[in-house]
């Protein structure tokens, strides 16, 4: 495919030929002189003839195109543009499709060049090509070189359309796939922070219940010095009931024994008798 467009061009540019209109003789023989050094192959040199005579005819349609054409030549298809789009205000409709179909080759040309660093670049210049060949057809039904190469060149924009979409998903699955890798990485220290935090918790659950076993052990221990304590105090109270009896009885007696001689007693101030002594 790529080997018929360039058989195409090349056809073109030699059948193109170079417009020598009514110019003044001096930029006639500048211009005469410049396009045998371009047969030659000497472009630099014809370029600065053509420059030379486009300063004595600053208007000129077909000096722009020749430096155009010189400029396409040397592979220089920025600067070819430049030119060429300089002469597309030409009110020859034959030399305005000839513009444009050059200009539809520079852009081609330029776009293949960016094909693999700027591939959305290529895809934007290989648009613009198919428009300048199709303005080329209008202004000349009959250019069959331009109708074959927009057939040509849109049939590899399409190709250039899928592997631009082809890419896109490439570097969308990238993306993802970055994504997901750091999603995992970031994953497993949760994971590892969450078991840190399971083993933490094991640990204080572990404490916690060590310390309510010791506490059960402490209270186990303290109901039985109270149970222990119980029972003493139950035997103790039983020993002070009997103890309490055995008193009450001999106080009892004591008490017995207390009257029987204070009766006594009283027997006895019943029986005194005597004068009671004054003091005067």
């Amino acid at each position: 495919m790529r080997k018929s467009i360039l058989i195409i061009l090349q056809v073109i540019f030699i059948s193109a030929g170079f417009y020598l209109l009514s110019f003044a003789e001096d930029s006639f023989g500048l211009v005469n002189k410049a396009n045998s050094l371009y047969k030659q192959k000497n472009y630099d040199q014809a370029i600065k003839l053509y420059n030379e005579a486009q300063i004595k005819s600053p208007d000129s349609a077909e000096i722009n195109y020749n430096i155009g054409i010189a400029q396409y030549r040397k592979g220089d298809y920025a600067q070819a543009i430049s030119f060429l789009e300089k002469a597309a205000v030409s009110k020859d409709r034959i030399l305005e499709s000839r513009v444009n179909f050059n200009i539809a080759n520079a852009k081609y040309k330029l776009g293949k060049l960016k094909e693999n660093t700027e591939l959305k670049e290529t895809v934007n210049l290989l648009r613009q090509s198919l428009d300048y060949y199709k303005r080329a057809i209008e202004l000349n039904s009959k250019d069959e070189d331009a109708r074959i190469n927009h057939e040509l060149v849109e049939k590899e924009l399409k190709m250039l359309l899928d592997k631009l979409k082809q890419e896109q998903d490439k570097k969308k699955d990238q993306s993802e796939q970055e994504k997901e890798k750091k999603e995992g990485q970031a994953q497993p220290q949760e994971e590892q922070q969450e078991n840190k935090q399971g083993e933490q918790a094991q640990q204080v659950a572990k404490a916690e219940g060590q310390e309510a076993k010791e506490q059960k052990k402490e209270e186990a221990k303290a109901a039985d010095e109270v149970k222990q304590a119980e029972e003493s105090n139950s035997q103790a109270a039983e020993e002070v009931k009997e103890m309490s009896e055995q008193e009450a009885s001999m106080l009892l007696e004591g008490y017995r024994q207390e009257e029987n001689s204070a009766g006594k007693l009283e027997d006895k101030k019943k029986g005194f008798s005597g004068d009671v002594l004054k003091d005067w």
